[in-house]
């Protein structure tokens, strides 16, 4: 067997290879980390930028839905108020007929009547039915 002699340069230069091939390694290592990073941050941006405009459609689909709501509301507002006038005209007309003093009388209730029986249901009409 042959003696090899290392003396402590050629060692240092084993090592520092050595070292300088991990390092190499692991900066490969961490570059291909970085770009699968740079990835999935696009494809998350994509995602949120998604997610925002479809978000900001249904905000707008939304508020288009208002207003048909609120043109609803005032024209059932408005009926109510039609519905008022004509109750209104219509008593006016009553008391300046003469009426009044009949729509008075019939609407009160006298005092010493026995109380009503509920309404009954109606018939409602039926095959065969002789009615």
């Amino acid at each position: 067997m042959t003696s090899i002699n290392f003396n402590l340069e050629t060692v240092l230069a084993i090592v520092i290879s050595l070292i300088t091939l991990n390092l190499l390694f692991i900066g490969f290592y961490i570059a291909s980390v970085l770009r699968e990073v740079k990835k999935t941050v696009r494809k998350a941006r994509d995602v949120i930028d998604e997610v925002d405009q479809t978000v900001k459609d249904g905000i707008e689909k939304v508020s288009a839905m208002e207003k048909p709501l609120q043109a609803l509301a005032m024209t059932t507002a408005a009926f109510g108020g039609i519905i008022k006038t004509a109750g209104a005209i219509r008593n006016a007309t009553q008391t300046i007929m003469g009426a009044g003093e009949e729509l008075e009388t019939d609407t009160k209730k006298p005092e010493s009547a026995p109380a009503k029986k509920p309404a009954k249901k109606p018939k409602f009409f039926r095959k065969g039915s002789k009615e």
